[in-house]
């Protein structure tokens, strides 16, 4: 019955201008409604709580805490409305992922990407804990809380967030098992700005290994030091030994960040399109270019993977998956974002990408005209396709742009024809890979290689050493066409 009264309130319009037009979910404290606001036509959730709910209290401070809270990664209360029965919060409406799926859905991330989140997630409560005369604290610190929107973490849920002062009041004591820090479990304890770091600490974990932490927290012998370091002076038992500050903890982090190359960090700083495509049809462009998107997330370099001819890829991924599509009109797969080919008359929304990969195929002539910052060629090096391999990499030469070029089903004891006088350095051997998803020592290498020699040579570039990891060096090697393998035409 009360299901039937929900649906019945769908299509309605809420104080003038909200039209509801869907259930985005149910819970203890009530139903939150997506609505659209019929001005602006733009979406937004919208909360309703029965004020005969027992904790109406604490839904009204969830109010006025985020009444007055500014900030990119904290959704944006538009509106506090009110009738005979409810209460509502009308909110931004945001599209994503909890960080606890999105890590049961693909595994544990990467130390970069980690590292990555966690600065944002510092970020954050270093303004909660400096927005109001006394320190904010937000006490529910979870995975399932933080939303992943086009890479930017979004903190949901501030349910229990309170005040310093309100926060130690008598009273029962919530939190989450795994996250909540040891004094939340104690009446009688102290609750301040490292309760909330404790969490950080947990996050961190979680991301990394896939696993909340235990107590005492011994890290695995696999785990990089730095960040288990970290991850272990969040979760100290006694707060006086865990990092005062979420600003002390996002300078840590950022200090980790620092070690990263100079090609990464261009990629993460500047905007860069990169196209993509191939001498023939079928040479792997699509392959080659899930594991670069890949391979760029696990580096925390967000970045967006476009189709840009109908290779029927995005629409067999969603299909096969089950994806979901936002109102950007982007799958969201694992650690991969890809926008289908639509067609030239859909027209949608532009998401912002610093990195985007577009994917055009066999069309090198369309993919050149659009001018790029660099260009990926990928090449069918089998022998019956290397005269049509040589032409696509003279008509890349010639262009300008600067590019790579990579040679696909190459059998190691064949020559490549590549036209005289170009630079031995921007050729590679492609790895074999069948998952693409999966980013493989090798693998890493290859596209580490492949990146670096691109950034080399795009605005502002310079030649860089690449630095790679000890194990790196020998694959490199392989991975590299020698001058020896090189040849005219003929």
């Amino acid at each position: 019955m009360n299901r039937h009264k929900e649906v019945i309130l769908v299509s309605t319009v809420l104080f003038g201008k909200y039209q509801l037009c869907g259930i985005l979910g149910t819970g203890r404290e009530g139903t939150v409604f997506l609505a659209v606001h019929l001005g602006l036509e733009e979406y937004r959730a919208v909360k309703r709580v029965s004020k005969s709910f027992l904790n109406y209290e604490q839904f009204r401070r969830e109010a006025l805490i985020l009444k007055e809270l500014r900030h990119p990664g904290i959704p944006i209360l538009y509106d506090v409305e009110e009738d005979e029965s409810y209460s509502y919060l009308i909110e931004e409406y945001l599209e994503g992922d909890s960080l606890y799926d999105l890590v049961k859905k693909q595994g544990h991330l990467s130390r970069e990407l980690t590292i990555f989140y966690g600065i944002q997630l510092a970020s954050i409560i270093n303004y909660l804990h400096l927005a109001g005369t006394t320190p904010i604290l937000h006490l529910d610190l979870q995975p399932k809380n933080l939303l992943l929107c086009h890479d930017t973490i979004k903190l949901i849920d501030f349910g229990l967030a309170a005040s310093l002062k309100e926060a130690n009041k008598p009273g029962e004591r919530y939190g989450t098992v795994g996250c909540a820090a040891p004094e939340q479990y104690e009446a009688e304890a102290v609750l301040d700005e490292r309760t909330d770091i404790y969490a950080i600490g947990t996050i961190l974990c979680y991301l990394y290994t896939g696993e909340f932490p235990k107590l005492p927290f011994i890290p695995a012998s696999s785990m990089d030091p730095g960040l288990a370091s970290v991850i272990g002076q969040c979760i100290c038992k006694e707060k006086e030994n865990r990092y005062s500050t979420a600003q002390e903890l996002l300078d840590q982090l950022r200090q980790l960040k620092e070690t990263e190359t100079d090609a990464k960090k261009r990629l993460q700083s500047s905007s860069l399109t990169i196209a993509l495509s191939g001498s023939k049809s079928g040479a792997g462009t699509t392959h080659i270019g899930i594991g670069l998107s890949v391979y760029l997330k696990n580096q925390g370099i967000p970045n967006l993977l476009e189709e840009k001819q109908d290779s029927f890829m995005g629409a067999s991924l969603f299909k096969f998956t089950k994806a979901k599509r936002d109102s950007y009109g982007l799958l969201h797969y694992r650690n991969l974002i890809i926008k289908p080919y639509y067609g030239a008359g859909v027209k949608l929304k532009d998401p912002h990408f610093r990195v985007h990969l577009m994917d055009w195929g066999e069309n090198l002539s369309q993919a050149l005209h659009m001018v790029p910052d660099a260009v990926i060629l990928v090449c069918d090096a089998s022998i019956w396709n290397r005269v049509h391999a040589f032409e696509a990499v003279e008509e890349v030469i010639r262009s300008g742009i600067p590019y790579a070029v990579i040679y696909n089903h190459w059998a190691f004891d064949k020559k490549i024809c590549i036209p005289k006088g170009a630079q031995a350095s921007v050729f590679f051997r492609a790895p074999f890979f069948s998952d693409p998803f999966i980013v493989s020592h090798e693998l890493e290498t290859f596209y580490q290689a492949v990146t670096s020699e691109i950034l080399a040579k795009t605005r502002g570039g310079g030649r860089w050493d690449l630095p790679v990891m000890r194990w790196g060096k020998k694959v490199l090697n392989k991975l590299r066409i020698k001058e020896r393998c090189l040849s005219g035409k003929g």
